[in-house]
């Protein structure tokens, strides 16, 4: 069932929004309003939304003759009530906290404990919300108050029964309370075996938001309750574990508030959204990792495919083993060495490779091309520029020659054998290879350029790519200006490429940090008077991960862009898909592209498999834009 959603101030909290955290400082200021604003200070500091407090009228809450004499009752009473006479704050407290936390940013609640109280903070405070703690979930008195101030609540359901529930929800329902349930266990601190998170999915009937609160030590507990579907996560907080007072046991400190934070986001952000999604990081994987159905005999053209004709081997380029079925019976139509893979064009004829040419495009367009490979046979289809995409190992190969009249791009290696080569990176033997590396590169370019047309231009990825998010990004752009600046560029044209938040570094989680968004760009290319290549997908996703305008950015970049690669986006990982296969509206990026003069390429991911296929069907989708 999907839960309504309650908001509190600007945020909504329900299912699909982030996690509500909660830091429930209670009484652990045992009385000091300097330990308060500690406590106020370090939950803004951990990352939490609100920080929450306790106030009580002591004679609104106990019968008189127990605080008369707290040692007529039974034990705990003689050690709970002369606490909370000693450690309970002033009003005038509550108002100077509440300032204080705003001038931090983070949300201040006040749990009132009784009628009295809820009054006084409706009068002196601005709480968006009011929390109703186990112990008060069966007071409809207290309940039906709060109510009448048309806030929104969240309600602790610790220390009751099922029907008890039942009843709170048909009387908050009633009076038309917006309000959230919570999971507890009023044991402080409370034994692991006692919690029973699954009682969550049983709080869930109900169609409201549903939390949790804990008093159980460490964080894996509040982790695995955001896991089953938490929307609201409270946790004590506390500056010492040793203080006195019947909270601090169970209370986490700073850091480990902060730990449990960030681990709640991690785990958000991989709960997805039940849909089985292939991401591009994964097929890289799977192609490195994978198998294909290769052929385990010479196959000659017009053979009669035989499965013992065919065996499996990585890497995963060609048609998957599952499709082994559907490649016997068919009739080779090719000859196919032993060891190579089939492919989807071996099973049906694909007529783009005969039918496509480049008349009426109105952009120097061309292909990908490696160096070792015969990029001539694309000279059909009418390419105006190749790009030439090396490796580290082309470093060292002959160069095409002849006269040809397309112009030349070249894309510096990205690798340098096991090397992820970072021309902003801060170790400096790291950054020599990727200097000579870049160096060696514009030679390749320059006697490319002497079979081409025209001066070459090199495309340098910035980098700048780190495990972790750089404390110093401008720093690592500042590196990126030093290396460009040692480098003898040979009449050659240097073209920065704008990267996306989440690069392809032999497969995993990497995080961009520079040359991402315009204005950094801009001013940037403005500094050292350089243009650019302009990647559409990185910057689709780098704007989807910022929340930016790709369009904007577009606009913004245009004047200094020489170079395209043109591939679509999704999310902030998914680069290089089809054109039409991601979010990019390419009608709106080709109207502001509008009279661009310099050169593109369909940078296509895997599209210069089966013939180039992939780069004619990328063009022959954006042709329809420049009707």
């Amino acid at each position: 069932m999907r839960s309504d959603k309650i908001v509190i101030g600007a945020r909504r909290i329900g299912e699909g929004e982030p996690v509500f955290i909660i830091a429930e400082a209670s009484i652990n200021h045992n009385g000091s309003i300097k330990r308060a604003r500690q406590l106020i200070k370090a939950a803004a500091a951990t990352g939490a939304d609100a920080v929450k407090f306790q106030k009580r009228n002591l004679e609104e809450v106990y019968q008189k003759k127990l605080l008369d004499n707290p040692n007529s009752a039974e034990q705990k009473y003689q050690y709970l009530i002369p606490l909370l006479k000693e450690f309970e704050l002033p009003d005038e407290a509550f108002v100077e906290l509440e300032k204080y936390a705003e001038e931090l940013g983070i949300i201040f609640l006040v749990n009132g404990w009784d009628v009295k109280s809820v009054g006084w903070i409706e009068d002196n405070l601005h709480i968006p919300v009011h929390k109703v703690g186990s112990p008060d979930m069966t007071n409809d008195e207290l309940l039906e108050v709060i109510a009448a101030t048309k806030k929104p609540m969240i309600v602790s359901t610790g220390m009751s029964r099922e029907e008890e529930i039942d009843h709170m929800v048909l009387l908050l329902q009633g009076l038309g309370t917006k309000f959230a349930l919570m999971h507890t266990n009023n044991i402080y601190p409370a034994p692991f075996d006692e919690i029973n998170l699954k009682f969550m999915d049983r709080l869930r009937k109900y169609g409201l938001p549903v939390g949790y609160s804990g008093h159980e030590r460490g964080i894996a507990v509040a982790i695995a309750a955001v896991a089953r579907g938490a929307v609201i996560v409270e946790r004590h907080l506390t500056v010492d574990r040793l203080l006195e007072g019947p909270d601090h046991k169970a209370s986490l400190l700073p850091e480990e508030f902060k730990e449990m934070v960030t681990s709640i986001q991690q785990v958000e952000k991989s709960l997805g959204d039940g849909q089985k999604r292939f991401i591009r990081i994964e097929q890289m994987n799977r192609e490195q990792l994978g198998k294909s159905i290769v052929a385990k005999t010479f196959i000659s053209d017009g053979t009669v495919i035989t499965r013992d004709m065919l065996m499996t081997r990585s890497p995963a380029k060609g048609l998957s083993p599952q499709r082994m079925e559907e490649v016997v019976g068919v009739i080779a139509p090719r000859d196919i060495p032993a060891g190579e893979a089939l492919m989807e064009d071996d099973l049906t004829a694909d007529e783009i490779l005969q039918t496509f040419n480049g008349h009426g495009i109105p952009l120097k367009w061309g292909p990908v091309v490696r160096l070792r490979e015969d990029f001539e046979r694309y000279m059909g289809f009418e390419p105006k520029v190749f790009e030439f995409h090396l490796s580290d190992k082309d470093l060292d190969e002959e160069v095409p020659q002849g006269k040809f009249q397309q112009e030349v791009v070249v894309h510096a290696p990205e690798y340098m054998h096991r090397l992820y080569l970072n021309p902003a990176t801060e170790n400096k033997e790291e950054r020599q290879i990727a200097i000579k590396t870049l160096q060696r590169s514009i030679q390749v370019a320059e006697q490319l350029a002497e079979s081409f047309k025209g001066p070459a231009k090199l495309v340098i990825h910035p980098c700048g790519v780190t495990l972790q998010p750089a404390t110093d990004a401008a720093k690592l752009l500042e590196i990126f200006v030093d290396t460009l600046q040692q480098l003898k560029t040979n009449n050659v044209e240097l073209l920065p490429e704008n990267m996306p938040p989440r690069p392809w570094v032999f497969g995993g989680e990497w995080v961009g940090n520079i040359f991402l968004l315009d204005e950094e760009i801009k001013r940037f290319l403005n500094q050292t008077g350089h243009k650019m290549c302009f990647d559409t997908s990185h910057a689709a996703l780098a704007c989807n991960a910022a929340g930016y305008d790709l369009i904007r950015m577009v606009r913004e970049l245009k004047p200094y862009i020489r170079h395209l690669h043109v591939s679509d986006a999704s999310g902030i990982g998914d680069e290089g898909l089809q054109i039409g296969e991601g979010t990019i509206d390419w009608a709106k990026v080709f109207r502001e592209l509008e009279g661009y003069q310099y050169t593109m390429v369909p940078e296509i991911w895997q599209g210069h498999l089966h013939g180039g296929k992939g780069f004619l069907q990328g063009m022959e989708h954006l042709r329809k834009y420049w009707q």
